[in-house]
């Protein structure tokens, strides 16, 4: 068994996707902002991590996000999400993933090497969309081509077909969740952050 087939099989495993996506279809487009963009990374990477059976630790580290044990190794994952990268709002396969930024850059991307973005064994994609779309699928870092990295001036990109990727789940394995979400995380944030004011200001 590959790598690739070890991880997936473990992911599908390990984790509990319907909590997952039903955390993501919770927090739609509520963190897109500027602002909030870094909290919904963050969000729905800690997210994998609570969802599994202890077989992810979310890590936060340059190049991956993600150190998943299996039997004999553990690998690291980088993991990218994005609206409607792999299926239409329709549910229908693309024949390719939209284009995927792996790495952003504070300068000029174009002299980077292969081995400066791609630092992860495996990249995992997070289709969050929709219902229609939710889905999640792995390439090996030795899997991607030259030609499918795009080293522009603010950053690396990625777009893949998707019958290069191996599909963890596919939006007909979702099951959204019915739950009585009363705060979300928005809402959350700023009472913690009240909180923590308080400790500076009486009365």
């Amino acid at each position: 068994m590959s790598n690739v087939d070890a991880l997936c099989q473990t992911l599908k495993e390990g984790v509990y996707w319907n909590p997952y996506f039903t955390l993501v279809k919770d927090v739609g487009d509520s963190l897109n902002g500027r602002k909030d963009r870094f909290d919904k990374s963050d969000v729905l990477e800690m997210a994998l991590e609570r969802c599994s059976d202890k077989c992810v630790k979310w890590v936060d580290n340059i190049g991956w996000d993600h150190e998943v044990q299996l039997r004999d190794m553990k690998l690291n994952v980088e993991m990218k999400s994005q609206k409607f990268c792999l299926y239409t709002k329709k549910g229908n396969l693309k024949k390719k993933s939209s284009s995927i930024k792996i790495m952003n850059s504070l300068g000029d991307a174009s002299k980077r090497s292969r081995n400066d973005v791609l630092r992860f064994d495996s990249l995992l994609i997070v289709d969050t969309g929709n219902p229609s779309s939710f889905s999640c699928a792995l390439i090996q870092k030795s899997e991607i081509k030259d030609t499918w990295l795009d080293f522009s001036k603010d950053g690396v990109t990625l777009q893949a077909p998707t019958s290069a990727l191996t599909f963890v789940r596919s939006p007909t394995d979702i099951e959204i969740e019915e739950r009585s979400i009363q705060n979300s995380y928005k809402d959350l944030k700023a009472q913690a952050q009240r909180k923590y004011f308080e400790q500076f200001i009486k009365g």
